[in-house]
């Protein structure tokens, strides 16, 4: 590596990109192949009939960790990506009636029976949880999160916050709040994980304190204008973004990565590599079976993935009645595990994002967009998603919806696992790649047991989600040059 001066990275999504702007500020020449049209991968926007869609994620939190990837890469936030603060996050409905809604920030309203006497019993309650989790989410958030994983300095500097996670979300909501409404509109904000409440760890409330303390946010013009500044940053520095070059292998000489070959182009030579695709797919599908480590098949053999996607995406002709960016209409905590499966007699529950109504300009005048998660089966294997079978589900989406909302469609998306899988790259479908609930031991190192080759994305530390996949490539980015001079 001390020779290291072309640098191939694989996948121009948010850890590749964030990986190429670092290397090219250093001086290394950075080739990076994406295998799609365009950059962003699950943070990318898609156009249609004047409509501007999502492609994964939907919303940011933790603005912290944003305001820290784009000062490691030497790039100001404020000039380059206006935020736009979502004023209503989340109304959720409960089956008694009750409305829980999370406005700006610990803005908490409750609407229904004894409404005014259980918010001024849950705003105190809501204040002592911040109160005490609010130290753990500003050490994880401007310590841990935004650093390499080092366990010696995890536990010297964080032990008093690692007692407070002892435990799941459930006994933790059932120790903070009183109010039954409350614990499941709370546990609610979790669901996106897949991972029943039961089993969830405590740590995953740090999203929930995160919501209510800091607030959520999109980017002015959509997420997709995320990956879209860094793909400038990158330009400007002269890194190559290869379009529509999708690699088919990581060659391996004499225990070192030398090479990728890359469909309609051949074999292009470099000095290192760094993987952003999913960790199973770089062990799995790009490096030929005698060049993994036995070490890495046997993580390959345990990894525990989290769950598969659908997305219904409407383009609305008329203005949704809805003044929240999350929809949710839940049953109790105590039996929001059956949300993972879809119902026999169509959907009783609901789950949709509005963000036009943080972002109007998202659809044309006087329009709106919805983005609805119906739960579906998770044994189904993505290449079994059919049109039918994408259609039928769909539909019932769309009439569970329609009991709430008149709606005007002019244009319809459906993504299934078999667009995640296919398009968005996502290994097997499944929406985070490794479960939340797997922990730091199921996560892979940035550096590899091979040579010259480095892995970021979302299996790798930080984890989960927008900005701790970008943080994850300033990590193997600063891995390979740390090598590179050593």
């Amino acid at each position: 590596m001390r020779d290291a001066k072309t640098v191939a990275i694989i996948g121009a999504g948010m850890a590749g990109l964030a990986a190429a702007r670092l290397l090219c500020a250093n001086g290394m020449k950075v080739r990076l192949f994406e295998s799609n049209a365009k950059v962003g991968g699950c943070c990318a926007s898609t156009r249609l009939g004047g409509y501007v869609f999502n492609d994964g994620a939907s919303y940011l939190a933790m603005p912290g960790m944003l305001e820290h990837l784009f000062g490691r890469l030497g790039l100001d936030r404020t000039e380059l990506l206006p935020l736009r603060r979502i004023s209503s996050v989340q109304t959720t409905r409960l089956p008694d009636g009750t409305s829980i809604t999370i406005g700006d920030g610990p803005d908490i309203a409750v609407d229904g029976t004894h409404g005014a006497a259980v918010g001024d019993r849950l705003r105190t309650e809501l204040a002592h949880f911040l109160k005490e989790w609010e130290p753990a989410l500003r050490f994880f958030a401007d310590d841990v999160l935004a650093h390499p994983l080092s366990m010696p300095h995890l536990i010297a500097k964080g032990w008093r916050h690692l007692l407070k996670l002892r435990g799941t979300v459930v006994s933790q909501l059932n120790r903070s709040f009183s109010s039954e409404a409350a614990r499941a509109a709370f546990a609610g904000t979790l669901l996106y994980s897949g991972v029943p409440h039961e089993r969830m760890p405590a740590f995953a409330l740090l999203g929930l304190v995160s919501i209510l303390r800091d607030g959520c946010f999109l980017p002015e013009g959509g997420m997709g204008r995320i990956p879209e500044v860094l793909s400038d940053a990158v330009r400007a520095q002269s890194g190559n973004i290869h379009f529509n070059a999708n690699v088919r292998r990581i060659l391996v000489k004499s225990g070192r990565a030398y090479a990728i070959e890359v469909e309609n182009e051949g074999v292009v030579e470099i000095d290192a590599i760094i993987s952003s695709v999913s960790a199973m797919h770089t062990y799995g599908s790009l490096l030929s079976a005698n060049d993994v480590p036995p070490c890495m098949r046997r993580k390959l053999q345990r990894v525990a993935l989290s769950r598969k996607g659908f997305v219904l995406q409407l383009g609305l002709s008329n203005r949704i009645a809805a003044r929240d960016h999350a929809n949710y209409v839940l049953p109790w905590m105590s039996e929001q595990s059956q949300l993972s499966q879809p119902g026999k007699n169509g959907l009783r529950w609901a789950i949709y994002m509005v963000p036009t109504v943080t972002l109007p300009e998202l659809a044309p005048p006087g329009g709106s967009i919805v983005e609805m998660f119906p739960p579906i089966s998770q044994d189904i294997a993505p290449d079994d998603w059919s049109k039918a079978r994408k259609e039928e589900a769909a539909a019932q989406a769309i009439e569970r919806l329609r009991r709430d909302h008149e709606l005007e469609i002019e244009v319809q998306r459906i993504l299934s696992p078999r667009e995640f899988q296919n398009d968005a790259h996502l290994y097997a479908g499944a929406l985070y790649g490794l479960s939340p609930a797997a922990g730091v031991p199921a996560l892979f190192q940035h550096r590899s047991p091979i040579r010259g080759l480095y892995q970021a994305g979302q299996t790798t530390w930080p984890g989960f989600g927008v900005v701790s996949a970008g943080l994850s490539g300033v990590f193997a980015a600063e891995a390979l040059l740390h090598d590179a001079v050593r």
